[in-house]
């Protein structure tokens, strides 16, 4: 007889942090292009090659103009546009933290130093599934809300937002009986990606405490 796993578990999340500049770098965009030349050396030591910089030649405006670097041991990305810089990462377990940080922060330095400038602020998003175990999210959830106002539900649906972050909890429509969590900060341009990585972190497991989950699974 098959019995749904009793811990909860989070079987798919997605990482989105952007540097956001003030002023755009297009003149830096010419042939041969300084961030691929800067950055090539670097990431070689990581496996990436130069078949792993590629770039968005479908772009419907110039604001979409990007080089992407796919870091395929990390199962990660790096897009540079005009006047931002994404770093994208699928499934980071936070066994993967200290080396992402390690590697988005090197990164960061070497295309500041081609930018010439510093970003402005900085936005990240942490999106992800978690499924409840012997967990009940519906009564869980409705811990939160006056039910007497809505009504029955199988989940009730929360947003928090604060001046310089925001936690939304909705259901899942990927997994059974899960919960869909998506955490976004905003951050000063000078905050390096271990202080993110820390601040997301202590973001994560107050969501997860209001669904009943008391440590990351």
């Amino acid at each position: 007889m098959h019995t749904r796993d009793e811990r909860p578990k989070v079987p798919e999340s997605y990482l989105e942090h952007k540097l956001v500049f003030d002023e755009p770098w297009i003149e830096k965009w010419v042939v041969p292009n300084p961030f691929v030349a800067a950055l090539a050396g670097v990431v070689r030591e990581w496996g990436v090659g130069l078949t792993d910089f590629t770039f968005n030649r479908d772009a419907a405006s110039l604001g979409d103009t990007h080089l992407s670097i796919s870091i395929r041991q990390l199962d990660a990305e790096v897009r540079i546009g005009l006047d931002s810089v994404t770093f994208v990462a699928a499934n980071p377990y936070w066994q993967k933290a200290d080396e992402l940080s390690l590697r988005f922060d090197q990164i960061s330095s070497h295309i500041t130093r081609v930018a010439g400038c510093s970003p402005s602020s900085q936005e990240t998003t942490l999106a992800f599934h978690v499924t409840p175990g012997s967990l009940d999210f519906a009564s869980a959830t409705g811990a939160l809300v006056n039910k007497d106002a809505v009504g029955a539900s199988e989940f009730y649906g929360i947003s928090l937002h604060r001046k310089d972050r925001s936690v939304v909890i909705d259901k899942s429509l990927r997994y059974d009986h899960a919960a869909f969590i998506r955490l976004r900060r905003t951050f000063a341009g000078s905050v390096t990606f271990a202080e993110v990585a820390a601040a997301l972190f202590e973001d994560e497991i107050g969501a997860l405490r209001l669904l009943g989950i008391q440590e990351i699974p």
